[in-house]
């Protein structure tokens, strides 16, 4: 299938390549570099590598079965070859995750990794075990007993993950599930020990997802957490167990990528999400197939290198359930609003919005009540970080002063040279939501979202046109005199003229005009920060600066969207 030909050649490509070549060693001293400094790519690298190889060479396995129904003899040596290396491996847990470590046993902690390589593991020996070495597919079998379903099924202490209420609830008991249907029998013992377990968490999963069907996390941790869900729901189902998927709420889930997803195939990147997020082809056509849902904006099937951890359901289901007719399906222009998570998504447009209300507890939270995206041409002009490097600060204590996830980060207010504060209870409430036909009102009461002595109220009004207009209107109330800035943030340098302040893009540009009770002076600063993948980069903040008297003030930012062109 054509659509399938890029894929295929990717892991062919990986598949030659590992033929060749050693795999990266787990040593000693990149294991120990998470506690000794907090950071993790030194380890998470070549851990990932191995397990792309091994993916690989599982997916050219399936696309030779596909073509002839044998497969080829170098595959399979480099199939055997990854898995005896993935046997060898002290652990298949990150060290980032050593907490959930029961008796700090490294060897059998089932974190959200060792579950992926545990599913992995048991169905490469399900579909090619009578192909492979028997020493092979023995040494996986007692590893996978060993390390994950001994530990899952005969150890009934809780662990770690089940007290979680967000995508390691899905992925550590789907995963494990999906291992378990792979790998017993159906009369064993332990398979209906495991699916019991599962089953629980799975349903906690679901129960802590708002009616709306909102992803607070970020569209990656929807195809993450929702994507194991649906995958474990549909092997289950497939094996004689359960629908899980006929409920109202898992329609609403399958629902949000089509609710906001922007009309390139980007998405808000509120929380630790970014705006770059792929939906697996196989995983959107199933849920499309099995539930009827829209179809968000999808090109084509993601490359194998768009998954950094090289998951194997993400491949696997590419190849077996990926349909034509959810490839380059155009975007409508439109409203979505998500009253639960208080998101509104303006999409499909040549200009396109994107805010948030909420609250400062979410899931990957930021402090980010009252932010917004804006965008043009398909590019993102006003923007929102996303996720930071993933590091022992990152999800510590000091998480808040990295600029990702910081106050100061985002398209918000400072007052009184202070930000929002971490917390449920800072949160906004939605005063008002109105589709307008050409855009949407939104209004959100912010003062909650703030501690402040001396500030009484503070709101935030949206008006967004779809042609590329967007009034974002601030009324603050105090007791006393105090400092106020308006911040915008971009990966765009902005320029600031005599009246305005522009981002230019490569395709479009946004200028913003603002007003005020005082004079308003605008600063540009620039942050050099690490991005997700630790890549460094750099982000532009600009402040509006004034000085408010007490009493009631209103503030007024306009920006106008329009292409380079015009």
């Amino acid at each position: 299938m054509s659509y399938l030909a890029a894929l295929e050649d990717e892991v062919r490509d990986v598949v030659a390549k590992a033929a060749g070549s050693a795999a990266p060693e787990l040593t000693y001293t990149l294991y120990r570099q998470f506690g000794d400094t907090g950071h993790r790519y030194g380890y998470e690298h070549p851990y990932f590598e191995r397990r792309g190889r091994l993916v690989a060479a599982g997916a050219a396995a399936m696309f030779d079965v596909r073509a002839d129904g044998v497969v080829g003899a170098e595959v399979l040596s480099v199939l055997a070859d990854e898995l005896w290396r993935v046997c060898d491996e002290y652990t298949w847990a990150l060290p980032a995750h050593a907490y959930h470590a029961r008796d700090a046993d490294m060897r059998r902690c089932v974190d959200l990794f060792a579950a992926e390589t545990a599913h992995t593991v048991a169905e490469l020996i399900g579909r090619f075990g009578k192909q492979l070495p028997e020493d092979v597919t023995m040494r996986c079998r007692e590893e996978l007993l060993d390390r994950v379903f001994i530990p899952f099924a005969d150890d009934q202490r809780p662990m770690a993950f089940e007290k979680m209420t967000n995508n390691w609830l899905a992925v550590v008991a789907g995963g494990v599930g999906m291992a378990a249907l792979a790998f017993f029998p159906d009369d064993a013992k332990r398979l209906a020990m495991i699916l019991k377990r599962s089953q629980k968490s799975l349903r906690r999963f679901i129960e802590h997802y708002p009616d709306d069907g909102g992803c607070s996390e970020g569209m990656d941790y929807w195809v993450y957490g929702f994507g194991y869900f649906a995958y474990f729901a549909e092997a289950w189902r497939e094996r004689g167990g359960p629908d899980l998927l006929l409920d109202k709420k898992i329609r609403e889930i399958a629902a949000f990528p089509s609710r906001v997803g922007f009309g390139d195939g980007r998405f808000p990147s509120f929380s630790d999400g970014s705006e770059t997020a792929e939906i697996p082809t196989g995983l959107m056509s199933r849920l499309v197939e099995r539930l009827g849902v829209p179809v968000p904006y999808l090109t084509a099937v993601p490359s194998f290198a768009s998954d950094f951890c090289h998951r194997w359901p993400h491949v696997a289901k590419n190849i077996e359930w990926t349909s034509e007719r959810v490839l380059d399906q155009p975007t409508a222009p439109g409203v979505a609003y998500l009253p639960d998570l208080a998101w509104v998504v303006d999409r499909g447009g040549e200009a396109e919005f994107a805010a948030k209300g909420g609250h400062n507890d979410e899931f990957h939270n930021h402090l980010d009540v009252g932010q917004f995206i804006l965008r043009g041409h398909g590019e993102t002009l006003l923007t929102d970080l996303g996720a930071g490097e993933y590091n022992a600060t990152y999800f510590g204590p000091d998480r808040y002063k990295d600029v990702h996830t910081a106050a100061e980060g985002h398209s918000i207010p400072l007052i009184d040279g202070r930000g929002q504060l971490p917390g449920a209870e800072y949160a906004a409430k939605v005063e008002r939501f109105a589709e307008t036909g050409q855009g949407a009102i939104l209004t959100l009461d912010l003062t909650s979202a703030y501690e402040v002595p001396g500030l009484l109220a503070v709101g935030r009004r949206f008006t967004w046109q779809r042609h590329g207009s967007l009034v974002v209107v601030d009324r603050v109330e105090t007791d006393r005199p105090m400092p106020f800035e308006e911040i915008f943030i971009s990966r765009i340098r902005p320029r600031v003229e005599a009246d305005r302040v522009v981002w230019e893009g490569e395709k479009a540009r946004c200028a913003l005009t603002w007003s005020g009770p005082v004079a308003m002076a605008p600063e540009v600063e620039t942050v050099e920060t690490t991005g997700h993948r630790g890549e460094l980069e750099s982000v532009f903040r600009l402040r509006l600066r004034c000085f408010l008297e007490a009493g009631g003030s209103r503030l007024e930012s306009v920006f106008t969207v329009a292409s380079k062109e015009r």
